[in-house]
């Protein structure tokens, strides 16, 4: 049975939840439509694409939330860094390594590639640098890379935090960067696939955290206010010029982050439970949803003939239950990585 932590925030995996369900379905729709399926243009469009990046920067604002909420006021590098190796490292390693024995070793792709660059593999960089050199990417994407970065970059962050003089700087800094970014981010690079793109997202997440610890709530003038950048934020997505794009995203994100975990907060304790588990295999279905899509689920929807509405169902499920799959056999590895911090 899955113990319930004295401070749990249900709101916080709630979030975790809704914000992978746009990408999924966003692959599902767009790698259907490349493997010949009829599938809705709305499904694969513009409108779908900006769900996707609000799912996204609920990644990113969740993820500088959660390490403040655990590490304010507490931080120390060793636990910190064996913590964080040990919550990411060891379900991406078990997935990569059986991809990599099935692909390369078994099989001789990629052979032009230098094996040296399994490197990168291994640190869980090879699919942010994949746009710049040629590496074993298999699963994680570039996501992967920048949350990792990122990681790096908190204790900046969080030292920040403590002082009203260095949280207005970094606001100004974030707000130029934001702005900025988009604008000048390098070719092949795109901007919101960059630890600098990501990082205004992660910085608010961390001030979303010390908020969420010190037990600030909104008042009714606040709570009208999120709503209202929230439609403002609507309103202003058709007229948005692609270099605003990611920042007008970010602030729709941000508002509707706080009524996503509001709504979490109320769910009834019975369900805290459920909510926990899935919630806990979120990354798992983040590494491997992909690759079970394409090299599975597509391929043996094609053949069934089926209506391919009736396979996304299908294709949860099985995230999920390979997710569960993975977070258990990497579990020994996690508990021994954690265990440096002793």
């Amino acid at each position: 049975m899955l113990k319930t932590p004295a401070h749990y925030r249900p709101g916080l995996d709630l979030v975790r939840l809704a914000a992978l369900l746009p990408v999924l379905c966003y692959h599902f729709c767009i790698e259907a439509a490349r493997s010949g399926f009829a599938v809705p243009a709305a499904l694969i469009g513009r409108g779908m694409a900006d769900w996707v990046e609000v799912g996204l920067a609920w990644f990113f604002l969740l993820s500088g939330a959660a390490l403040c909420l655990q590490w304010q006021g507490r931080f120390a590098w060793r636990p910190y860094l064996a913590g964080r190796a040990a919550a990411m490292y060891p379900a991406f390693w078990l997935g990569f390594a059986v991809l990599f024995l099935y692909g390369e070793v078994l099989h001789g792709n990629n052979p032009d590639v230098p094996r040296w660059r399994v490197v990168f593999s291994v640190l869980g960089l090879d699919g942010y640098l994949a746009p710049l050199t040629a590496t074993f990417y298999k699963i994680g994407e570039w996501f992967l890379g920048v949350i990792l970065l990122l990681y790096l970059v908190f204790p900046l962050l969080l030292w920040c935090m403590d002082a009203r003089a260095r949280r207005r700087g970094l606001l100004a800094a974030m707000l130029l960067l934001q702005l900025a970014w988009p604008v000048v981010c390098p070719a092949p690079l795109e901007a919101g696939h960059t630890v600098l793109g990501r990082l205004p997202a992660f910085a608010l997440g961390v001030w979303f955290g010390m908020r969420l610890r010190a037990g600030s709530g909104f008042a009714p003038r606040q709570k009208t206010a999120l709503a209202a950048a929230a439609l403002a934020c609507l309103a202003l997505l058709p007229w948005t010029p692609d270099a605003l794009r990611l920042a007008v995203l970010l602030a729709l994100a941000a508002a509707l982050f706080w009524a996503v975990y509001a709504l979490g907060q109320r769910l009834p304790q019975r369900s805290w439970g459920v909510l926990r588990r899935a919630a806990g295999w979120s990354y798992g279905v983040y590494l491997v949803h992909h690759v079970l899509l394409t090299l599975v689920l597509l391929p043996a929807a094609g053949r069934a003939g089926a209506p391919l509405a009736v396979w996304f169902p299908v294709f949860l499920l099985a995230s999920f239950a390979l997710a569960a799959v993975l977070t258990a056999l990497a579990a020994p590895l996690a508990r021994a990585l954690r265990r440096l911090a002793a």
